[in-house]
């Protein structure tokens, strides 16, 4: 019963945003159903996912932390794919890290935007393959 009253919530703070995109200002996310926005605004994630049917969608949002979310396909019951998004500006190197791991076969792609520095990567796990999990600490070099 707590899990699913946590996962309504989380829904209905995720829809919040819905219908928003187009009117957020430039260098900030603004998150919906399908998009979720990590690390203070600042990076906007959104998944699809293809299955050997030829079927695709958008995963379904969900946020947990100002860091880090997870999406869903087929049931909000299901957790497909979970990210992280960290600043590691002061370390080493310095950049923004992410880290991405699924519990799918299915064809999915993440994309990751740093929507100050209008940059983007995206990640791909090809159909049929068990999910691979993302480390990269070198993700985004753009800090301030």
């Amino acid at each position: 019963m707590r899990r699913s009253l946590l996962l309504a919530v989380l829904a209905a703070l995720a829809g919040l945003g819905a219908g928003a995109r187009a009117q957020e200002p430039a260098g900030s996310c603004t998150g919906d159903g399908t998009t979720l926005c990590l690390n203070e605004d600042r990076f906007r994630v959104a998944v699809r996912w293809e299955n050997a049917a030829g079927e695709s969608g958008d995963g379904q949002a969900a946020q947990l932390t100002g860091d880090t979310g997870y999406f869903w396909f087929f049931s909000e019951n299901n957790v497909e794919v979970v990210i992280k998004v960290l600043n590691g500006c002061g370390i080493g190197d310095g950049a923004y890290w992410v880290f991405i791991g699924g519990l799918t076969d299915l064809g999915v792609e993440v994309e990751v935007e740093d929507v100050e520095a209008a940059e983007t990567k995206t990640y791909v796990n090809e159909l049929g393959t068990l999910f691979v999990p993302v480390s990269d600490t070198a993700a985004f070099l753009t800090c301030p």
